[in-house]
């Protein structure tokens, strides 16, 4: 959908009198209501983002007194932009969206996002790769070589770039850019060198074990030291060790560079509102995680603070409930 389609129909949503509910939500049929409809902010049309947060908002619709509905938009980076321009109430990021969102430097230079976190939902590997026979061995040994970080706006590529300027060689590789289905494509036909992973909480995406069927790959060996260097960069850079049980293509636990999944919402929400969604998603994780499969297995208690980012806030509503259930952690701090 267009930039300004999608705004066109963010607006219809939130006009006055009726509210059109969107397919996916309350029985996947069109109906309308005379209460707010709150929106959330997903990704592409059949991505994994856009599945977790359709996922997300039929539980806050399903146990709570409000209405949720679910949008395709271009990602988080986009729901930043959304939330800024109160067009949605809630969304999907990725914790390296955060640092240039609130920070207005980057693709939101002069306008910063003033989005607080509400809770972690999942974590993503997307550490380089390259093909097992590569003569490439390091990170260092990328210079002068093609990498594809997937679309030159997204999440992966703020990730490798955090990455590469904490060695001292984000200017020293050939970039091309595309989407993840043209990188793994650019990849099998030996027309890049390294590509990322793709992988939710240590299991390959179709995408990544469809390539593994045909090709061997490697995975560039990443060390804590180098990853606290990147997060000096970006707070939003997180780290992962995937288990081959889980993933065929390692031979032993294998620390990854990973971002995490975070909802986020304005910080004009009331706090009411947000408790209210928290507690719904929450104190339903059975049905959440029986909904969403695969990509919605860390929805719970123990992970919802874990991949928070300790430099950015938590809404006060999220907190409170966090806070209740014993799952605060010491280095969040509350917004407001």
């Amino acid at each position: 959908m267009a930039d300004l389609d999608r705004r066109t129909v963010l607006a219809a949503l939130g006009g006055a009198g009726g509210a059109l509910m969107l397919p996916g939500l309350g029985g996947g049929s069109l109906a309308f209501a005379q209460d707010k409809i709150y929106k959330w902010g997903s990704s592409s049309l059949g991505s994994t983002g856009y599945q977790i947060i359709a996922v997300l908002a039929q539980a806050a619709t399903k146990n709570s007194k409000q209405r949720h509905t679910s949008l395709a938009t271009a990602g988080g980076s986009e729901n930043m932009a959304l939330l800024r321009e109160k067009q949605i109430d809630f969304g999907q990021t990725t914790s390296t969206d955060w640092e240039p969102a609130i920070k207005g430097t980057g693709k939101f230079k002069g306008k910063p996002v003033p989005a607080v976190q509400m809770f972690a939902y999942t974590i993503w590997q997307c550490t380089p790769m390259v093909r097992a026979d590569s003569p490439i061995k390091s990170l260092e040994d990328l210079k002068g070589k093609r990498v594809m970080p997937t679309t030159a706006g997204g999440a992966t590529n703020g990730l490798f770039q955090a990455l590469f300027k904490a060695i001292g060689i984000s200017d020293k590789v050939n970039y091309t850019y595309g989407s993840w289905k043209e990188t793994y494509d650019a990849f099998a036909a030996g027309a890049v060198d390294c590509i990322p992973t793709l992988l939710t909480a240590g299991n390959p995406s179709g995408t990544l074990k469809k390539l593994t069927t045909t090709h061997k790959v490697r995975i560039l060996p990443v060390t804590p030291e180098l990853i606290k260097k990147a997060q000096a960069i970006n707070p939003g850079v997180m780290s992962f060790t995937v288990d081959p049980k889980t993933f065929p293509s390692i031979d032993k636990p294998t620390l990854m560079l990973s971002f995490g999944g975070v909802a986020a919402t304005r910080a004009d929400a009331p706090k009411e509102l947000v408790y209210s969604v928290v507690k719904a998603i929450f104190e339903n994780t059975d049905y959440v995680q029986k909904t969403g499969g695969v990509a919605l297995k860390d929805v719970r208690l123990d992970f919802a603070t874990k991949y928070l980012i300790d430099s950015y806030p938590v809404h006060a509503g999220a907190a409170q409930y966090f806070k209740e259930k014993g799952v605060w952690r010491e280095g969040l701090k509350i917004a407001g």
